[in-house]
């Protein structure tokens, strides 16, 4: 078991010498992320998001989402687009702000959703990167159901990975 985390250290610490992140005007992302919510009304809720984005300039991505969720009760689909900014570090480690904007179908109804985001990717390589990100969503009913209880706003904690070319 020591031997796997010795390995894992050096190879992430090796990222931060030999990789330069591929982050410029023209550079196309294609994204895949997911969570699972604890909270969910049967306790559990499996989401995935794939996205693509371009960047418009060097530190500027638009993009589109498709979304994916399932709790075993309810299923729910929902199409939207996102906006990041980008801090350039000069590290393997780029954090960035963004705020998304989604129309949501689910089972009983249709919402519109938006809100805030903050991350940190992590490129591995000059082109892919794992990603970690909070995300703040506020729709315009009461959709989310956090321990039992509706509510129209939901914090969640994204992971994901993202591919530049």
């Amino acid at each position: 078991m020591r031997k796997y985390f010795v390995v894992a250290i050096v190879a992430a610490l090796a990222t931060f010498v030999y990789a330069q992140p591929s982050i410029q005007q023209g550079t196309r992302e294609l994204s895949i992320e997911g969570g699972y919510d604890f909270e969910g009304p049967l306790g559990r809720t499996v989401v995935l998001d794939v996205g693509y984005g371009v960047f418009t300039s060097d530190a500027i991505e638009l993009g589109g989402v498709l979304g994916y969720a399932s709790d075993d009760d309810a299923t729910t689909w929902k199409l939207g687009g996102f906006a990041e900014y980008h801090f350039d570090l000069a590290i393997m480690s780029v954090p960035y702000v963004g705020l998304r904007v989604e129309f949501v179908d689910y089972d009983v109804d249709t919402a519109f959703q938006y809100g805030p985001r903050a991350g940190i990717k992590h490129f591995l390589t000059d082109s892919v990167a794992i990603d970690i990100a909070v995300q703040y969503t506020i729709a315009d009913t009461d959709r989310f159901n956090n321990d039992g209880i509706w509510e129209d706003t939901d914090l969640s904690l994204v992971f994901g990975m993202r591919a530049m070319f």
